[in-house]
């Protein structure tokens, strides 16, 4: 019944020429390096990347593969450098540190994946664009080990490579084991950005 009620909301803004999808999204998307994107969303073909002036560089790929940008989420969304498949089989891998957060200083700057059936949406807190499904992502939580060496090594360039060194793989074995990777970390890694509430 909920789902039925919605159907004329989108046929209504269909036919008067809005774009719920569109509408809802901003423009551009900024990362935690610095980096700016074009943020182009529709209802019918959803959200995509796309390189702008004040965008990183294409990641370097081999062979026959495409360089290219695309978006991940979970609790934070991130945009990804990637090389993808010319053969047009889908097939595409995420190039190794070349991941940065979408940050914010407004819910206003996070995207909303609101072209699924069960739509991902952010808000703003703590300076990153966070799922607002505080259920699944507590915001007193820390993130998990993954997120966690984006958020800690993602202010950098992509270009430039991490500037990582032993002694920060050690504190991040300490405060995220590496045997529960999807374990909220036990502490936060000395110089790591606080994302909780």
């Amino acid at each position: 019944m909920r789902r039925l009620a919605v159907l004329p909301l989108f046929a209504a803004a269909c036919i008067i020429g809005e774009d719920p999808v569109e509408e809802l999204n901003p423009e551009r998307l900024t990362d935690q390096s610095g980096a700016v994107f074009a943020w182009d969303c529709s209802q019918y073909a959803g959200c995509e990347v796309r390189r702008i002036s004040g965008s990183a560089p294409l990641p370097s790929c081999r062979g026959d593969d495409q360089p290219w940008y695309g978006y991940s989420w979970s609790r934070f969304i991130s945009i990804d450098g990637a090389c993808v498949d010319p053969r047009g089989y889908g097939s595409w891998d995420f190039v190794n540190e070349w991941s940065r957060m979408v940050v914010c200083e407004t819910d206003a700057d996070c995207p909303q994946l609101n072209f699924f059936l069960e739509p991902d949406e952010f808000e703003c807190r703590a300076g990153y664009c966070q799922s607002t499904d505080r259920v699944a992502y507590p915001p007193d939580a820390l993130p998990r080990r993954f997120e966690m060496i984006d958020l800690c090594l993602g202010d950098v360039a992509r270009e430039d490579g991490w500037s990582d060194s032993e002694e920060f793989w050690a504190a991040l074995d300490d405060a995220c084991p590496a045997d529960a990777p999807r374990q909220p970390c036990k502490s936060l890694p000395p110089g790591c950005p606080d994302t909780r509430e």
